[in-house]
């Protein structure tokens, strides 16, 4: 106790010291400099800030001129003064008057056009309520011209004014006279020996403006672009064997209009090197050949930097997939200028081998780790293996979540790990959307109003779990009094329990009025038909790429009116079905693939079992495959080739397939310009429907055979916002038993549109003409929400 009392007493002598001193050296500072100065003209600016400000502490106690300037080169330099002067009264007693700058009450912009205000804002420095500074205006002068240069407004002419108001305020005004944007009007190669000016121009910023350049940015002048197109035009030749190409800076010519600008280039090729020798040195895990069959640079090709930088990544993959994360490669050259060849030496050290550390999951607010885990391919202890790390990667940005993915290694080589941290970025996987839309009806008829609710949800209280709800209303164009209408629920969790199963429930409802003849009969001219169906299913994934699904469901048709005449063509009853499907996805992204390969093999098979009153079979199969093609850096175009072959076949002898579960083609996805009523591609046989009148008419069987192709080409509108011009060819036939497959018997369609990826949900705005021997028929237009009932996306 004793101790503490007299640790307590020596801390507050300790801080009474501390004050003391304070006191005393306050005192004397006062005494010494600012008690010597009085400040006039002050209004917003305090005595206390002004004398900091003008950092009188190191003054002696005469104040010569030199200290006198030291003062007013202060305060002016803080900007916030307009005039500063210093008198003297006399006794060694100074007196500041200053003239301060007004306050920015307000900020407004003018002409702003090409560039947002908003996006400008957060650049300046210049804000409401602080002093007027002319050095920091100028500024943000500089930074609205750059704004406008980055959008390719050379000419813009930037100023700002001041007006001012009441209590030396004032308001602040960026005014700006944008102008035109610097078009360019043409990309001058000079020396090109190999390429053509449009593969040269697809590798560039800098394009030539076309009426694409309204949707795509492209065809406006900027400086940054033209250095770094000079470098990839360097690339290019050097990519293509010319090794010692050369390009040099560009040539600018400007109109006299001053609006437009034409651009060359000078390169000069050199020749073509070859690839002579090749061999290895080093810690060589594998011999020589099997190395030299990994590369794709061999004896007698010309060299390509590009295939040279693959080459070194799979030496590395090669090595790391055997646990040697740390393999040090170091590629020389030995050049021959006279003859052009290139001999590569590749020196190898493994280093040890190295096992997986932590593996680490950041940036997921919504998402699971688990379901990002059971995407990773690579666990903590397991041996560093390059190929699988570069799979995981793969397998996390298909899940469709994320906007942006990246796996980086930390090295920890102490230990002989690697810590892996997988950051990654998500986006919106929940979409609402409700529609209203209008289109004209076939054959001059009423204008027929449509409308769509939907909810989507791809990864479900972030677990992965894919969700869906949709309610539809369309009239039937014919009877626009009536409704046909359709309900879905769908719930899927692609992985139980993070295990290889995974699961889907389903339900839906629909209510449909189709035209049936054309007689006075109202009892036969429509049928209204309701469908309710249910079921679930069963999936386990057999490799990364195979799936394999099980599914049961139940479906109860309601055919009104019941009448002899189209019982036998629409029957009552219900449907039992078992169904096996085996599907092979290899593409790169789950819903909006643009390379890869998509298949699918589907049998379903009706049967009476506890409620099943039909028996039939039914096969498909979905073959998707996509091609890229990238005709430069900013414009990634794919194309999508379908094939969709199906058939239904008779489980008993004596029970047919019923008509509704028989094929046709003719809706929204497929065979779209034959998607009106009457338009569907099917055999028909014709039927009395009026014993007076002899009317005949056709009604449609189904076909037991059906084949389906069709060929789509995306071009990137706003790449950025999903939104794509697709441009399509289709072609489609429906056989009835008896019928040979023959391709006269193909109906034809052709197209375009826009498919639009929105954070809503995916719209298709499409217009479809048939295909015959005389000519093109008319629109049909097509307004659809969702993607195909097949395969990934498109």
């Amino acid at each position: 106790m004793i101790v503490i009392s007299d640790f307590l007493n020596k801390k507050v002598i300790f801080y009474l010291f501390l004050f003391l001193n304070f006191i005393i050296f306050s005192s004397v500072f006062s005494e010494n400099s600012s008690s010597r100065f009085t400040v006039e003209g002050n209004k917003t600016i305090s005595f206390d800030a002004i004398m900091h400000l003008a950092d009188t502490t190191t003054l002696q106690n005469s104040l010569d001129q030199k200290s006198i300037s030291k003062i007013i080169k202060n305060l002016f330099q803080s900007g916030y003064f307009k005039n500063v002067e210093i008198k003297s009264n006399g006794a060694n007693q100074f007196k500041i008057i200053v003239e301060e700058k007004p306050t920015i009450a307000d900020i407004v912009y003018e002409g702003f056009d090409a560039v947002s205000v908003a996006t400008v804002k957060e650049k300046l420095v210049t804000k409401t309520y602080t002093i007027f500074d002319e050095k920091k205006v100028s500024q943000d002068v500089r930074t609205i011209e750059e704004a406008y240069i980055q959008k390719g407004y050379y000419l813009a002419k930037v100023s700002y004014l001041r007006i001012a108001l009441q209590e030396n305020s004032i308001r602040l005004v960026y005014r700006v006279v944008q102008g035109n944007p610097l078009l360019v009007t043409g990309v001058n190669f000079i020396g090109n020996v190999e390429f053509s000016e449009s593969e040269l121009t697809g590798y560039m910023g800098i394009h030539p403006y076309t009426w694409l350049s309204l949707f795509n940015g492209t065809g406006f002048y900027r400086d940054d672009f033209t250095s770094t197109d000079q470098q990839n035009l360097t690339y290019i030749y050097r990519d293509n064997g010319y090794a010692q190409a050369v390009v040099s800076s560009p040539v600018s010519l400007l109109s006299k209009n001053k609006q437009n600008i034409f651009v060359t280039y000078y390169i000069e090729a050199g020749e073509k090197y070859t690839i002579d020798k090749i061999n290895f040195t080093g810690d060589l895990e594998y011999s020589e050949d099997e190395l030299k069959d990994e590369l794709s640079l061999q004896q007698g090709d010309i060299y390509r930097i590009s295939l040279f930088n693959s080459d070194m990544k799979k030496l590395k993959i090669l090595y790391g997939d055997k646990g040697y994360a740390f393999t040090y490669i170091t590629p020389s050259f030995d050049i021959d200028n006279k003859n052009k060849i290139y001999s590569v030496h590749y020196n190898i050290s493994k280093g040890e081998k190295i096992y997986f550390g932590k593996i680490n999951i950041e940036g997921n607010l919504k998402t699971r780790d688990n379901v990002i885990r059971r995407a990773i391919k690579v666990n903590e202890g397991e041996l560093f293996n390059s190929t699988l790390l570069e799979k995981s990667k793969f397998n996390i940005e298909r899940l469709g979540f994320f906007e942006t993915v990246s796996l980086t290694q930390e090295d920890d080589q102490k230990n002989n790990k690697v810590n892996i941290r997988v950051l990654i970025k998500e986006k919106s996987t929940g979409t609402m959307s409700a529609s209203l839309g209008a289109s004209p009806g076939s054959n001059g008829s009423a204008i027929s109003i449509f409308g769509n609710i939907q909810y989507q949800e791809r990864n479900f209280l972030g677990k992965g779990y894919a969700t869906s709800l949709n309610f539809q209303i369309t009239p039937n164009q014919s009877k626009n009094s009536n409704l046909s209408y359709s309900a879905g629920l769908s719930l899927s969790n692609p992985s139980i329990y993070d295990s290889l199963w995974g699961a889907n429930l389903w339900g839906n409802f629909s209510h449909q009025l189709t035209q049936i003849t054309n007689t006075n009969d109202n009892s036969l001219k429509y049928l209204e038909q309701n469908i309710s169906s249910a079921g679930v299913g069963l999936g386990r994934e057999l490799t990364d790429d195979w799936r394999v699904n099980l599914n049961y469901s139940l479906a109860y048709y309601r055919n009104t009116p019941d009448s002899p005449l189209i019982q036998n063509f629409y029957q009552n009853g219900k449907i039992e079905e078992f169904s096996q499907g085996l599907t092979y996805d290899k593409t790169n992204n789950y819903l909006n693939p643009t390379q890869g390969l998509y298949l699918s093999l589907n049998n379903s098979l009706g049967f009476q079992g506890l409620f099943g009153q039909y028996t039939y079979g039914r096969f498909s199969s979905t073959d998707a495959y996509y091609v890229p093609l990238n005709l430069g850096k900013y414009f990634n175009s794919n194309f999508k080739f379908t094939l969709k072959p199906q058939f239904v076949y008779q489980l008993k002898q004596d029970q047919p397939v019923p008509y509704f579960k028989r094929l046709t083609l003719g809706d929204s996805y497929y065979m779209k310009g034959y998607s009106n009523p009457g338009e569907t591609i099917s055999p028909k046989i014709s039927i009395m429907v009026n014993n007076t009148t002899k009317e005949l008419v056709d009604m449609i069987t189904g076909g037991d055979r059906s084949f389906y192709g069709s060929l789509e080409y995306f071009v990137p509108i706003i790449a950025e916002a999903g939104l794509r011009f697709v441009t399509f060819g289709e072609a489609g036939s429906v056989l009835a038993q008896d019928e040979s497959f023959s391709f006269d018997k193909f109906k034809y369609d052709v197209g375009f549109g826009i498919r639009w990826q929105t954070p809503i949900a995916p719209f298709r705005f499409e217009w479809a003409f048939p295909v015959d021997k005389d000519g093109v028929g008319s629109a049909h237009f097509i307004f659809s929400i969702g993607y195909d009932s097949f395969g990934s996306g498109g």
